[in-house]
């Protein structure tokens, strides 16, 4: 098991990366994605591809404000001449705008419903997202993400924060082979995760964090045999 004081290091490091050279005004940047219907691979794919091809102009205002999201349900091919999206999917089936100031109410948010929340439904075991281009030594990288106790809803953000701020912050780049796990929990032992996303846990009264995601990246992406022994909690590495 994580200490919370753990994962309540791995929270402050990342209010320390979205608030690096942070204007006085609060960022409310914000990123609209539509989605026909929910297909995890295709939707984690998308998403790290989406954000490579932001420009550094727009993603770093984005990290500012946390790769705040919305989600809404909607057919792309509908919306095309009147969005310009930045990015969609292979089959069309999502689509995703640039970030943008906007206030609270993404322009789209009045036109669509949210993507509704529901039971999160069967996933694959793992999900492979290739390199956007193998032509150097490709290195690796592995997200876990916890399934038991998340909604459909809280999948969709978990996957999308912690691949956005993976490829925002240089943890995953165009070269970078990256293997999606879903776990029923995250064990230290599959560590060290070079971040984790730790959010409040809503069935405790305390206060206290569960950590929802991780990325390991480069010897710790690999799969470790079990039986390794590996039973302590990696010590953080702080920024």
């Amino acid at each position: 098991m994580f200490t919370q004081r753990y994962l309540q290091e791995h929270a402050e490091r990342r209010v320390r990366a979205a608030r690096a050279h942070r204007a006085p005004e609060p960022d409310r940047t914000a990123v609209t994605v539509v989605l026909r219907r929910f297909a995890p691979t295709t939707f984690a794919q998308s998403a790290v591809g989406y954000a490579l091809d932001l420009p550094d102009t727009l993603s770093e205002p984005w990290l500012r404000a946390y790769t705040r999201t919305v989600f809404l349900s909607g057919n792309p091919d509908n919306l095309r001449t009147r969005f310009p999206f930045h990015h969609v999917s292979a089959d069309g089936t999502m689509a995703w705008t640039l970030p943008e100031n906007t206030g609270e109410t993404p322009p789209l948010r009045r036109l669509l419903r949210l993507f509704p929340t529901a039971a999160l439904p069967p996933l694959p075991a793992h999900i492979d997202i290739p390199p956007r281009t193998a032509a150097l030594a490709t290195p690796t990288a592995r997200l876990d993400v916890v399934t038991t106790r998340v909604s459909l809803a809280d999948y969709l953000v978990h996957v999308h924060h912690t691949l956005a701020e993976a490829v925002l912050t240089g943890l995953i780049g165009p070269h970078t082979a990256v293997e999606l796990r879903h776990l029923p929990r995250l064990d230290p032992a599959e560590g060290p995760y070079t971040t984790l996303r730790a959010v409040p846990d809503r069935d405790a009264t305390d206060g206290r964090l569960r950590a929802c995601a991780g990325v390991a990246v480069g010897a710790s992406a690999r799969m470790k045999p079990k039986g390794s022994g590996l039973s302590e909690e990696p010590r953080p590495r702080l920024a």
